[in-house]
């Protein structure tokens, strides 16, 4: 994956069925803190709900690790299910879903209920302003200061975003830069510099492979 969708903006729509109110509330998270801070903001802003049912992807829309979800004390399976189920259609990510039911007296089902919370789902991810997120992989290179504005040069042309760069005997450089764009980079510091610098991919514990 090298793009994907996520909320540029939170958006709250609202959704009336058999005299229940399911209010929609949808925003931009990146952890499964950030969304637990959204469900609390939507039950201080809506009191004396009867559910806060949720659902979030706090990353990537491919990453299992980073699916959430809740019934909220609805019937198993009627409500975090469906609304995570509208997510991983519509390939958003880093966004989070919190729909807040107040019951109106007349019982929908369990099949009701599904089809209620996934058209909540379905009207506030609607409503929400998107923009794409281009995926970043981390990578740096050690260069000499004689070669800084060639590669400074090389690094603009391939969107590369710098996340840490250290000055010492040479510079050495941590950057951002798109994945499909790796090897291209890698080819162009190598050739502009004679093989002086070499692009290396940076592992989990920061270092370079």
């Amino acid at each position: 994956m090298t793009e994907y969708w996520i909320p540029a903006a939170t958006c709250i729509d609202e959704l009336e069925i058999k005299h229940s109110r399911f209010i929609t509330s949808v925003q931009q998270v990146t952890s499964a803190a950030e969304h637990q801070a959204h469900i609390r903001a939507c039950q201080q802003q809506w009191t004396g709900a009867n559910h806060y049912c949720n659902a979030a992807i706090t990353s990537a829309p491919d990453d299992s690790q980073s699916y959430v979800m809740s019934d909220d004390g609805e019937p198993s399976g009627t409500a975090g299910r469906p609304m995570l189920n509208v997510l991983l259609n519509s390939g958003i990510g880093e966004v989070s879903v919190v729909v807040v039911r107040y019951f109106g007296g007349v019982k929908l089902g369990t099949g009701g209920l599904q089809r209620a919370y996934t058209q909540a789902t379905l009207n506030a991810l609607e409503c929400t302003p998107k923009h794409a997120k281009i995926v970043r992989k981390s990578a740096c290179l050690h260069y000499d200061y004689a070669d800084q504005k060639v590669v400074t040069h090389c690094l603009a042309q391939y969107d590369a975003i710098t996340e840490q760069q250290e000055f010492a005997a040479a510079i050495e450089q941590h950057i951002a830069l798109p994945e499909e764009d790796f090897e291209a980079l890698a080819a162009a510091l190598k050739n502009a510099t004679q093989g002086r610098v070499t692009l290396k991919r940076q592992t989990g514990d920061n270092s370079c492979a």
